[in-house]
């Protein structure tokens, strides 16, 4: 009631309700340093839009300070909470403000830019080991003295007084990474997390939904779509040069060196495998690969080296099946599938039983694969 002469003494004056609302302001963008809070935002500039004689120039200044505080360093950096810092703070900020820029009788101008003393880096990143470019990946951090767990997701701006101990990379496209941050609180200085990304995924900024991972696409029958993801997801030149000539027909849609029945079956093996050895990262093994599926799909003769190899292979499906609990990496490692060499294994042991049985006409033909034979059953040669 503006005849309440009462309330009218008690009611504060328009300056003081300038400075009270500015100092507001401005400790609000101290708690929101760096954050770039978008609420925050949105208020500061409300207040900053009023524009009229009774704004000063103070008040303006002390509004562009809380918008620059919140966005601090692009969002990389902090205030700190030492004594040293605190004291920068209380010089840059004091509440009083100026009238006119050239106004230094209560507090001088210079020290407006003292804040810049207690600015820390405090943003964690994780930058690709292989492009060396900084991406998204999703990080769990553990507190200490208890199960709780605080999910998130890199850039993380870390707290002053911050307590993890420990943090986990969360995300199915790179490799898992753990690292003990006990030791965040004493050096202040974050350092960039260096990050693998697995074959056959790509970016969260390329792929926010994961539907163009190689998984996704693994037996299609278009080449050029194939070679296309496997350019973007991999630089292994090896693994490209393979989908090129190897992962698609030639213009008749066949393969004049094999057989015509293998013909409709060399595409999509080729696709399957170039598929494993992307995500599994094993193009050394692309040969071997060619090997066993001209093993398989062979009507001739076995060398005793081609038998050789393939004994090797069996020998090596044998060991990795007994391997002990504690051999747990060892036995991760899957350097070929152990059905193709159980397939071709089967096709080995056919070939030698019907040479075997081959009559006296094909006598000679039999007598060929019989070091071959010794080979594969394990006869001792006699000296």
């Amino acid at each position: 009631d503006n005849k309440d002469v009462t309330r009218q003494v008690q009611r504060p004056d328009l300056t003081t309700l300038t400075t009270c609302l500015c100092t507001s302001a401005i400790s609000l963008a101290l708690v929101m340093a760096g954050t770039g809070d978008l609420d925050s935002f949105r208020l500061f500039r409300a207040l900053r839009w009023s524009c009229d004689d009774n704004v000063s120039y103070g008040t303006h200044m002390i509004y562009g300070a809380a918008i620059g505080l919140l966005f601090l360093g692009g969002g990389k950096r902090t205030l700190g909470s030492s004594p040293e810092d605190v004291a920068m703070l209380i010089a840059a900020f004091f509440p009083h403000y100026p009238i006119l820029s050239s106004d230094n009788q209560y507090h001088l101008q210079a020290l407006r830019h003292m804040y810049v003393l207690a600015a820390h880096d405090r943003i964690l990143e994780s930058v690709d080991v292989d492009s060396r470019e900084k991406v998204c990946i999703p990080i769990e951090l553990s507190l200490p003295d208890t199960p709780e767990c605080i999910q998130s997701s890199t850039p993380f701006l870390v707290a002053n007084n911050s307590n993890f101990v420990e943090l986990r990379t969360k995300s199915d496209r790179y490799y898992p990474i753990v690292l003990k941050t006990t030791d965040w609180n004493s050096r202040g200085i974050m350092s960039n997390i260096f990050v693998k990304r697995k074959p056959g995924h790509l970016s969260y900024l390329q792929d926010p939904n994961a539907l163009r991972s190689l998984s996704i696409q693994a037996g299609s029958t278009n080449s050029e779509s194939f070679l296309k993801s496997i350019k973007m997801m991999s630089d292994d030149s090896v693994l490209a040069s393979f989908t090129k000539y190897f992962c698609k027909a030639d213009k008749k849609g066949s393969y004049p060196d094999l057989l015509p029945e293998a013909n409709s079956d060399f595409l999509r093996y080729c696709n399957l495998v170039a598929n494993e050895c992307m995500q599994e990262e094993k193009s050394e093994m692309l040969p071997l690969y060619l090997t066993l599926f001209r093993l398989m799909n062979s009507r001739k003769q076995q060398t005793v080296s081609n038998v050789w190899d393939l004994r090797i292979l069996r020998t090596y499906m044998r060991r990795k099946g007994g391997l002990l609990p504690s051999d747990k990496l060892l036995a991760s490692v899957n350097l070929v599938s152990e059905e193709l060499i159980t397939l071709v294994c089967e096709h080995v042991d056919d070939m030698l039983e019907s040479a075997a049985d081959m009559d006296e006409y094909k006598a000679d033909e039999s007598e060929l694969m019989l070091p071959a034979e010794k080979v594969w059953y394990e006869v001792p040669f006699q000296c």
